[in-house]
């Protein structure tokens, strides 16, 4: 849903790759994914990632991303940035965090409180998702998605964002006590009235969720919109993997009809296998299309749960990756990782 000019951008790059690994075989295909992929450290953790802008430099194509940050509500981390624009020059990277002075929170809500996932709506909106609740022992605070817009003209991004409706996970809070959603995907829905369906997913159990929010018509309410959040199943990591979490974020494109994410380790889990010292992460696809768009797919899945299948598609180690997203023809993830410490790692792996 980009501009004109950057569809015929991404459709040429394609269409450029296709024909190369058409006329000169697999040599060739090999160098555009060589040419596509890069990895660059990065001082800043990152918790989210959704598609940004993209400039053409020549036969260079250079992307930017959007990131969320963790950052939580107490102590000398309230003032940090919950934003950033993640820049690709070539084989590097660069981290530019969004100051709280641009990013129009409202001001009878506290600003967002561990912010850990992120999906594209449309060109000019995204949904960002706070992890859950934090129970102060009095109340349940945060558990809140926000609707965030940008101006969409491309490389506008470092205007500013502003918070456009507010939604809560649910009106019993006490029912998550134990979730932590770090998997977040969005699709506009088949329904053609206005509707995106999201998806969310609970980091230790796996869990999956699903609902329908009305984004256009959020926008003009004053009252902040209750979530109805259903089952759907659940994604579990094979134990080879290693890993402590199977669900550290999730990506969706209607474009490849596959659900990504990924599962990761974090060694200070408690149950993480016995022995752990390095992060580490691997990078899934469902083994079957899933159709996230399609109301009829999503009310099948309500109506059953079952487990997701996954395969591998990349493995990560010494990095816990948080953030994963894509544009779409160029069959390459960006991935962030938030390794609690300013060696933290981004970058692009080709997965179509």
């Amino acid at each position: 849903m980009r501009n004109d000019n950057y569809k015929k951008n991404l459709i040429l790059l394609a269409m450029m790759g296709a024909l190369v690994s058409g006329v000169t075989g697999c040599s060739d295909d090999d160098e555009y994914k060589q040419a596509l992929e890069f990895s660059s450290d990065v001082e800043m953790p990152i918790s989210g990632l959704a598609a940004g802008d993209a400039a053409e430099h020549g036969e260079q194509y250079d992307y930017s991303t959007l990131a969320v940050f963790d950052w939580k509500n107490y102590g000398d981390q309230t003032p940090k940035p919950r934003f950033g624009v993640v820049e690709r020059h070539g084989d590097s990277a660069t981290v530019v965090p969004l100051d709280q002075s641009i990013v129009n929170w409202p001001e009878s809500e506290p600003r967002g409180n561990d912010l850990e996932a992120i999906c594209q709506i449309d060109d000019t909106y995204y949904l960002a998702a706070e992890s859950s609740y934090y129970d102060d022992g009095v109340t349940h605070q945060y558990g809140r998605l926000f609707l965030i817009e940008r101006n969409p003209t491309q490389g506008t991004l470092y205007s500013g964002l502003s918070v456009s409706a507010i939604y809560s996970l649910t009106a019993t809070p006490s029912d998550y006590d134990e979730k932590s959603f770090e998997g977040l995907a969005c699709a506009r829905s088949d329904s053609n009235d206005g509707s995106y369906n999201i998806l969310l997913g609970d980091r230790t159990s796996g869990d999956l969720y699903w609902d329908k929010i009305q984004p256009m018509a959020d926008i003009t309410s004053d009252t902040t919109q209750v979530l109805d959040l259903k089952p759907v199943g659940n994604i579990q990591a094979p134990t080879e993997w290693g890993t402590s979490r199977n669900i550290s974020d999730l990506f969706y494109t209607e474009q490849w009809h596959y659900l990504y994410g990924v599962a990761s380790l974090d060694p200070e889990d408690d149950n993480a296998p016995e022995g752990s010292t390095e992060p580490s992460a691997t990078m899934y696809k469902s083994a079957k299309a899933f159709y996230l768009e399609s109301d009829t797919f999503m009310q099948g899945l309500e109506s059953s749960p079952h487990e997701v299948a996954i395969e591998a598609v990349h493995s990560f180690s010494n990095h816990k990756i948080e953030g994963i997203t894509a544009y779409g023809l160029t069959g390459g993830i960006f991935y962030g990782s938030d390794d609690d410490t300013d060696a933290n790692e981004y970058g692009l792996v080709k997965v179509q």
